[in-house]
């Protein structure tokens, strides 16, 4: 099976903060982009469902739609219903990847185990970058994968343990070339949290960031769901760096590329 690939433009998105006591690097003007797959029957599926312009965690953050059109309204443009759509891949659960699942509530969600798996076991305070508003009430409708492998013909999955504990990238037969939609793997913040003192992160989750952490029984849902779901015998997996996973496919794409911006197809 091959598919064409239309990666959308949802927004842009800064993360900022503004302190002049602490230096914190500004993360401005980012793209996201979501991708929108078509089989050649016409069968959609999309990788990642973006952001949402009032979750950006950091003080001084803030975000922006494209002509102000809603994920729902850039999706019917393409001629698919958001309600009749079956299947979206989530390379990760952060917060810029998957505050659209609400808009297709009937749609099967693929995800490494590991990605739930690393949620247990968050260094500090880092659980703002999961916002699980946007995914809790759907983890029932997550099709766990435990490592690489092919989900339908024509797309795999390939787990990078890059980013988030399970992170997975796409590769995709396209109609003349295999493309790997890459996620955030590219990406790693360990030096982001590592520079912000831990009295700064505890101001913010008592003040103006309490609404992005977690109410308290999240943990525990997402471990009984955990301890629910897993598959008992889980062989040790390897990591993909980003230059190897370039060399599987024909073309690479990053998830906030620039240059994706007014390109329709890849």
């Amino acid at each position: 099976m091959r598919y064409k690939v239309h990666p959308i433009h949802i927004g842009n998105f800064t993360v900022a903060y503004n302190g002049d006591d602490i230096k914190f690097p500004k993360v401005e003007n980012i793209p996201s982009f979501i991708f929108l797959l078509f089989d050649e029957n016409g069968e959609a599926l999309l990788v990642d469902t973006g952001f949402d312009i009032s979750h950006i965690p950091a003080p001084d953050s803030f975000g922006e739609r494209i002509f102000g059109q809603e994920i729902p309204d850039l999706i019917k443009k393409f001629g698919v219903d958001p309600l009749k759509l079956k299947k979206i891949i989530q390379t990760h659960l952060h917060w810029d990847h998957t505050a659209g699942l609400k808009y297709f509530p009937n749609a099967e969600i693929y995800i490494q185990l590991d990605e739930i798996k690393g949620l247990l076991n968050l260094k500090e305070f880092e659980e703002i970058s999961f916002n699980t508003n946007n995914w809790l009430n759907r983890m029932d409708s997550f099709i766990l994968i435990h490592g690489n492998c092919e989900i339908i013909p024509g797309i795999e999955v390939i787990r990078t343990g890059i980013h988030t504990f399970g992170h997975q990238a796409v590769k995709i037969q396209g109609e003349d070339k295999s493309i790997m939609l890459l996620g955030d793997s590219p990406f790693t913040y360990d030096w982001l949290w590592s520079m912000i003192p831990h009295k700064y992160w505890l101001a913010y989750k008592n003040g103006k960031g309490k609404n992005f952490f977690w109410p308290e029984d999240d943990l525990h849902i997402i471990e009984e769901w955990y301890n629910k779901n897993k598959k008992e015998s889980q062989k040790p997996l390897r990591d993909y760096p980003t230059n190897e996973l370039q060399k599987i496919a024909d073309i690479s794409i990053f998830s906030h590329d620039p240059g994706l911006i007014n390109k329709e197809i890849i």
